[in-house]
Parts: structure tokens; C-alpha cells; sequence
């Protein structure tokens, strides 16, 4: 590179230095090797080397730093310095903000300054005008009860959500992208739904995670307690007013002792239980309850112990909350759907 100044550029890998006859400085102590800025990659491009790179955020009105990926040989504009940006340790990656850089990088764009809109651009003749220049989408949106994973929010770029722990993604997108237009792509609502609930009160009310389902398992792990006279507790699996499957587990409540029943009601009329005189459960001991829906059978066990099946008796309709009542100390309660 050559200007009535006689600017000299030696570029060395590893080792990159840009002499200049009125500011002459070392690269190497204003690059930073392996660090990364997070989250504010505006755009994104290929670029044969580093000092392209430097040259392209220059001629950006936005761009304040930049971090160029020394494997693919990729150019990363930032739209934050180092003082309100993040930057990281990222094996293989060079950083620098660009205040450091002078202007005389930017060729032609050394001496045109564009409105904050816009950058640089140098056409065959090497004549610098300013055109529009895409700033991103900006920061991704947040998500109730996410958190996001993402690079940049240059065009192509992709978010991520995960769901916190003790919630479950209800929708199989889990993704947004940076479009073109400078928006996000838009998610489906309710993305995250508590599915695990730790301590739950007795007689509470805890929704299916992402609506009625007619796949999922149940998990109740609680301690049974002693009581001063008839003693039981139940899991209840509801759809408005009506019970589609009653587990009770009894102790000793009215001529039955240690004994399991399933059961079900609607409009207020119980229908046939099914029953086993069999209850592996200790009072004082921890235990673990397991209903599973599928096919339109729930199954029960009891501390890995398969106790009953029982047929839905309402073809097709699906639970949407779960509560337990009686003679019992809660620990968890936990929801996966199939």
C-alpha cells in the first residue's frame, strides 16, 4: 500500500506489523491474542487477512472493535469496545479495538466521514462514497423463563433459548434468526413451561408443562406421615371439575388396609375402581410414585414396582393438572412429557 506520505505495510503471520513514516506502530500491542467480544457481532464476512479486517471496521460508522478468526479467516465487526463490551478468552481468535488503528488503514475512507447510518465503500476508480450500511437486529429478545445462546446479531446470526432449569421446552423451534429486514425471527409464545416443582404444597395445583397432554409421565417423591386414625393419600389428575385418574394409596381407611385403587369421575360420579391388596410403601420412609399415560393406558408404580394399569375411561381426554392430598410430606414433583 503506497500514499504521497509512503506508507509501508509488512504483514507477517503471527507477527504483524504496520509501519507508517508520520506514526509508525507494533500490531502486535494493540491485537489481543486469543480473546473474543460476545454478543455484539454486527457483521460477519470473510477476509483474507487482518488487516482487511481493521480496514473494513474503519470505513464503518458503527463498528468499534473487531475480532477476525485466524482458522477460517473470518471478520467479526463489533458494535462495542472493549470498555462496554465483553470479551472473552476464544482460542484462535484476535481482538482490538479501533480507536487504536489510524485512519490512514482505511485507504481512500481515510478522509470521508459517514453519517452514523452508513459506511464507506471504495468503487473500481477508487472513489470513496458512504452507502446505508446493516447494523444487525440488535440484542435478541428475551424469553420468559430462557436463557439464549448466540454470537452476534449480524444477518444469519442464530439465538438459541434453553429453558431454565425445572422448565421444558413445549415447541420443537427453539431458534431465532437475525433476517434481513433488521427483526428477529419470531417464536412460537409460551416457549418454557414449568415442568418440576420442589416442596409442593399439599392440595396445590400444578398445570401439565405446555397444556393437556395425552404422553407424559408423572413423578410424586414423598415421605408418608403418621395419622391418629383412618390414614391414605392421593394423586389426582384433573380436566376441569372432573377426575380422570385417582391414585390413592391407603393405610388403613375404612375396612381397607394397605391397599392401592385406582379410580375416575366425572360429573361427580365415580366410576369402577381397580384395586390390588398391595401397598409397598413404608410411613416415615421416602417414596417414589410413577404414572405414565400412553396409549390410553395409565400405569402405576411405586418405588420401581409395577402396581396397576388402568384404562382411560373417557377416550381420548387428556389431564391438564396434577394436585396430591392426605397423609403426606413433599418433596418433588416432576412432569416429562413424551
Amino acid at each position: 500500500m503506497s500514499s504521497n506520505h509512503g506508507e509501508i505495510v509488512f504483514l507477517i503471520l503471527g507477527m504483524v506489523k504496520l509501519a507508517h513514516c508520520d506514526n509508525c506502530f507494533d500490531v502486535t500491542t494493540i491485537v489481543q491474542r486469543d480473546k473474543y467480544m460476545e454478543h455484539q457481532v454486527f457483521r460477519k464476512f470473510r477476509s483474507p487477512s487482518l488487516y482487511i479486517c481493521a480496514s473494513e471496521c474503519l470505513m464503518s460508522s458503527g463498528c468499534l472493535s473487531f475480532g477476525f478468526d485466524e482458522k477460517t479467516r473470518t471478520c467479526l465487526l463489533n458494535d462495542k469496545d472493549s470498555v462496554n463490551g465483553n470479551v472473552v478468552d476464544r482460542t484462535g481468535y484476535l481482538f482490538s479495538d479501533i480507536l487504536h488503528w489510524p485512519k490512514s488503514v482505511a485507504g481512500p475512507c481515510s478522509t470521508l466521514t459517514c453519517p452514523g447510518t452508513n459506511r464507506c465503500q471504495v468503487d473500481r476508480l477508487h472513489r470513496a462514497t458512504c452507502v446505508p450500511e446493516f447494523r444487525g437486529c440488535g440484542q435478541p429478545p428475551e424469553v420468559t423463563d430462557a436463557s439464549k445462546k448466540y454470537e452476534g446479531h449480524h444477518q444469519g446470526g442464530v439465538t438459541t433459548y434453553v429453558c431454565k432449569q425445572d422448565f421444558t421446552a413445549c415447541h420443537d423451534k427453539v431458534t431465532s434468526i437475525c433476517q434481513s429486514s433488521g427483526q428477529w425471527e419470531n417464536l412460537m409464545t409460551g416457549l418454557c413451561s414449568q415442568n418440576v416443582w420442589h416442596s409442593p404444597v399439599l392440595g396445590g395445583v400444578y398445570p401439565l408443562p405446555c397444556g393437556s397432554s395425552n404422553k407424559f409421565r408423572a413423578t410424586v417423591i414423598g415421605t408418608p406421615t403418621p395419622a391418629a386414625s383412618q390414614h391414605r393419600w392421593n394423586i389426582w389428575l384433573w380436566k376441569d371439575n372432573d377426575v380422570l385418574l385417582l391414585s390413592e394409596f391407603r393405610f388403613h381407611f375404612d375396612t381397607y388396609i394397605n391397599t392401592t385403587i385406582m379410580n375416575s369421575r366425572f360429573q361427580d360420579t365415580w366410576k369402577t375402581p381397580v384395586r390390588t391388596p398391595s401397598l409397598p410403601m413404608t410411613v416415615g420412609q421416602e417414596t417414589e410414585v410413577r404414572i405414565t399415560l400412553h396409549s390410553g393406558i395409565y400405569r402405576l408404580q411405586i418405588d420401581g414396582k409395577n402396581m396397576l394399569n388402568f384404562t382411560e375411561q373417557d377416550a381420548g381426554a387428556e389431564p391438564v393438572s396434577i394436585s396430591v392430598e392426605g397423609h403426606v410430606s413433599l418433596r418433588m414433583i416432576e412432569i416429562l412429557l413424551y
